[in-house]
């Protein structure tokens, strides 16, 4: 009967200045609690010997009435514990999982969405590629894999986090007796105000994610984002995107308003080159001399590095009434284009020079036969003063 003599205490301690209505009616509470206490302690069955755990806790010597109060609310508390326990060992699985899993494709020892028929086959043409850059961009691209892959583990151990608590607190809820109808039409009244309010930046995270799951660009890519917001990623986010301008200007778009992607750096790059000669020079012995320079900066040890293939010609790619244009091309390491380009500008510019290729080196054009001659200068001599020099009248007789 401890229980029971706990709660009439604490009934009859309720109101600190009690008048004798007050006490009468307290008493009066606390007695109906008592009752209603005993009856339902006293309805659980509890007879040692008939199998069940209360008459399990009776035979190893537990008071009949600790064993019914034992079983009417101990019950739900230990489904509330288990019902706990579940969930931190469900969670640490789940992260466990995660964990192991975006390791695995960081370290390159699995890619998603990729069976081992795929690499077999289709992944033979990925492996040869990788490997002919492997010694230019490597480290830059294991860097890329392993925080694409650890930023997608964080995000999916967050919404692992928030699903299993969510779960288990709504379970614990219904055990403690709450009504879960009118919990959760509050919640979701509060749920679709803030998702009218936040819908922007709902967007921005799961562009942000699909940025990162499909590797449309990463930390130090160059990349054109829209008409303005062009240079090299220095941050990425699951929100924003942080650029460097050519200029030094930092640009902060929202993954949001990203719309497309111009990425000048995934894989690798191609040096362009379209050179200008003069419409009278010889076609083919220009594109000779280009793919000489071509072979020449490939044989270079110190740029063959950046190449992975030699420079080629493709040819004339423009005319007009003055000028020729050859295009010459090159495959490069990503973010060496650029270096590329204007060390090919500099050999072909000193090539030309050599070989007489070019406008600075062409002969003038003779004048016509019945072009005018030039007036030959007139003699030293008095100048004449100021509003007496008038227009020539006819050739000079010193001519």
């Amino acid at each position: 009967m401890i229980p029971a003599a706990l709660l009439h205490v604490l009934a009859s301690t309720a109101t600190a200045t009690p008048t004798p209505s007050q006490s009468s009616s307290a008493a009066s509470e606390a007695t109906a609690a008592i009752t209603q206490f005993n009856d339902s302690v006293t309805s659980i069955p509890c007879i040692p010997g008939n199998g069940t755990f209360c008459g399990l806790l009776v035979d190893v010597g537990v008071d009949v009435r600790w064993a019914q109060f034992l079983i009417l609310y101990g019950t739900p508390v230990l489904k509330v514990v288990l019902t706990i326990v579940a969930g931190l060992v469900l969670r640490s699985v789940a992260h466990r999982a995660i964990g192991a899993l975006s390791e695995r494709i960081a370290s390159g020892e699995a890619q998603p969405g990729q069976s081992r028929w795929w690499r077999a086959g289709r992944g033979r043409e990925t492996r040869a590629s990788e490997a002919s850059t492997a010694h230019h961009g490597g480290t830059l691209a294991y860097e890329r894999r392993a925080q694409r892959a650890r930023t997608l583990g964080s995000v999916l151990r967050s919404l692992t986090t928030a699903v299993v608590v969510t779960v288990v607190a709504l379970l614990v809820i219904g055990q403690l007796g709450i009504p879960l109808g009118p919990l959760l039409a509050g919640v979701s009244v509060v749920g679709v105000a803030v998702g009218f309010g936040a819908q922007t930046l709902v967007k921005d995270f799961l562009a942000g994610i699909f940025i990162i799951a499909e590797d449309q660009f990463g930390v130090g890519d160059s990349v054109n984002l829209s008409a303005d917001a062009q240079g090299t990623v220095e941050a990425v986010s699951l929100r924003v995107t942080r650029l460097r301008g050519v200029d030094g200007t930092v640009w902060y778009v929202r993954n949001g308003d990203v719309l497309r992607v111009g990425n000048r750096s995934q894989g690798w790059s191609r040096a362009v080159l379209d050179v200008d000669v003069p419409y009278s020079a010889d076609a083919a012995r220009v594109a000779e001399v280009l793919d000489e320079v071509g072979e020449q900066l490939h044989a270079d040890e110190e740029w063959r590095r950046h190449l992975l293939e030699e420079p080629q010609v493709w040819g004339i790619e423009a005319l007009s009434l003055d000028k020729v244009v050859v295009r010459l091309a090159v495959r490069t390491a990503p973010l060496q284009q650029w270096s590329v380009s204007r060390e090919l500008r500099a050999r072909i510019k000193a090539r030309f020079d050599a070989e007489g290729i070019g406008h600075p080196v062409d002969e003038p054009a003779e004048p016509a036969d019945d072009a005018p001659a030039p007036a030959a200068a007139a003699p030293a001599g008095p100048s004449l003063p100021p509003g007496s020099q008038g227009p020539p009248t006819g050739p000079s007789p010193h001519r």
